[in-house]
């Protein structure tokens, strides 16, 4: 999936993987539900917990996956920037 719009709304079932390719730029909002988010490239893997927002950084396949028993819902929003967006590991490291 490419997100085409400027937000795209969806809900992702428990255990089910969401693909985007190319997607750099596009932010991740996590409004419910938690989820793990891997980046072709990117050393680290990040989670998302309600509330949170990450930038993605690469231009290859990144991989978001429910984490649980519940359904997460998200937001993906395109235009946004790495120094633009706080990304969970940044607010998470705030707090070492």
């Amino acid at each position: 999936m490419k997100p085409d719009s400027k937000d795209s709304f969806l809900e992702l079932p428990p255990a089910q993987i969401l693909r985007l390719h190319a997607a750099a730029g596009v932010a991740i909002h996590c409004a419910q539900g938690t989820v793990w988010v891997t980046q072709e490239g990117v050393a680290r893997d990040d989670f998302l917990w309600p509330g949170e927002w990450l930038c993605i950084a690469s231009r290859g396949v990144t991989l978001v996956e429910t984490i649980g028993s519940a359904a997460a819902r998200l937001m993906l929003r395109t235009g946004c920037t790495v120094a633009g967006v706080t990304s969970a590991f940044q607010n998470r490291a705030a707090y070492l």
